[in-house]
């Protein structure tokens, strides 16, 4: 038990280091905001190793909608890791995306759901197949602010973290999403 516990504060400081780390990367068009909206605004970091890029395979809304559309690819560590998105809504931004790094039996997926206003995020990685979005909502509402999940069998590992706006907009949230193997 103290193993698993040990490992996840391991995780937790990792994530906090990569969050650090991310400060100032990326850019967000605030003029693509709606006002009054509930907004998520993310970071997404691919350290995957083999330097791959990440490209979406699924997506999926509960409350509002991304806009313009999720980044794919999301280049590797050799290039530009990061990535962002605005997720936005009037009565909520509650959503989840998945990213792969190829499509043969070797390939893996990530996942990440969000749902800001509920200040809840819940991440899992394994192999490429179908989405159950219905199982995601269910550990969606279980989470916390802040998730990690290590695959023990086939490796690779998710983290993300959401929080309100640290400049104290009450309809903004920020979402960091770190994807490694």
């Amino acid at each position: 038990m103290a193993t698993a516990k040990m490992s996840e504060l391991e995780h937790q400081a990792r994530l906090e280091l990569m969050i650090k780390e991310a400060a100032g990367k990326v850019v967000f068009n605030e003029s693509i905001i709606q006002d009054n909206y509930k907004v998520t605004k993310a970071t997404m970091h691919n350290s995957v190793k083999d330097l791959k890029d990440l490209v979406v395979y699924d997506s999926h809304s509960w409350l509002g909608d991304v806009v313009e559309s999720y980044p794919s690819p999301v280049h590797n560590m050799d290039t530009d890791p990061y990535a962002s998105f605005i997720h936005q809504g009037s009565d909520g931004s509650k959503g989840g995306v998945v990213y792969v790094d190829g499509t043969d039996s070797t390939a893996r997926k990530w996942l990440a759901a969000f749902d800001a206003p509920n200040n809840k995020c819940y991440v899992e990685c394994g192999p490429i197949g179908p989405t159950n979005w219905k199982v995601v909502e269910e550990n969606l509402n279980q989470s916390g602010n802040l998730s990690s999940y290590n695959d023990p069998v086939l490796g690779g590992w998710a983290g993300a973290h959401v929080y309100r706006d640290p400049d104290g907009n009450v309809n903004q949230y920020h979402l960091y999403i770190a994807f490694s193997r």
